[in-house]
């Protein structure tokens, strides 16, 4: 098992991999053969091969990053849910991590003793903006629909992975109206606003991440000092470098 250096204390590492690149027979036996009985079976639920595929590689990262900061073996690791779903790693509370994927990559956010949450989306694949006026704030809503061509769906993108890994970080699932809080996606410092009070939270802090053209990736963490973002490229089981 490769061993490599944790996050520290106020650092969230956001490792992302390219899923749909990996083939190799060996490692794909090696993701299998390290997830438990209940992964397996969900994986295998899906009836397209790549939904399938993506499944496996995305739950083998989880185990081999987390395997790698708590020195366990992977297959050892055990998951539990909150009462609105969210995962989280039994018997090392320290320990927090999220996982999302879509269409053919994978991106795992891992921190130390904060809450944290992670989005990545395809920015090319078919979605009828308008839904801002449904889901977004209205702030939100009117700079999507002031805006125009690239830049259009360049700022719907930067909003919806901001929304996703907020909510994705409290753990309450979408008991939280998307509209109930807005992100000021044209400044370089993001920072969310609560419409019921108005007020911003500098405690939550956001981080954006374009790895490769067309993808996007959003990570969201809550602490009272600063966090250091820190991306990764990783193929489960064979290799980590900086992003």
């Amino acid at each position: 098992m490769m061993k490599f250096s944790a996050p520290d204390s106020g650092q969230i590492h956001v490792y992302y991999t390219r899923a749909d690149q990996i083939s190799d027979p060996c490692l794909l036996n090696q993701y299998r053969s390290c997830l438990c009985p209940a992964e397996i079976r969900k994986a295998d639920r899906y009836l397209k091969p790549s939904d399938r595929h993506l499944s496996l590689v995305s739950r083998a990262l989880v185990r081999y990053l987390i395997a790698g900061v708590t020195r366990q073996d992977p297959q050892s690791l055990s998951f539990s849910t909150n009462e609105h779903g969210k995962p989280f790693l039994v018997g090392f509370p320290d320990i927090h991590f999220n996982l999302s994927h879509s269409h053919g990559v994978a991106v795992c956010a891992l921190c130390r003793n904060t809450d944290v949450g992670v989005d990545v989306e395809d920015v090319g694949r078919r979605t009828d903006l308008s839904i801002a006026k449904r889901f977004f704030s209205s702030s939100e809503a009117a700079l999507v629909s002031k805006a125009s061509g690239a830049e259009k769906r360049k700022l719907f993108f930067d909003i919806w992975t901001l929304k996703e890994a907020y909510i994705k970080a409290v753990g309450k699932g979408l008991s939280i109206p998307l509209n109930s809080f807005s992100f000021n996606a044209t400044e370089t410092e993001i920072q969310i606003t609560f419409s019921g009070t108005g007020r911003t939270d500098p405690r939550w802090q956001f981080f954006h991440w374009r790895p490769e053209p067309g993808k996007i990736v959003a990570a969201a963490g809550h602490s009272d000092s600063p966090i250091v973002f820190k991306p990764f490229w990783c193929v489960p089981f064979e290799g980590i470098h900086h992003g």
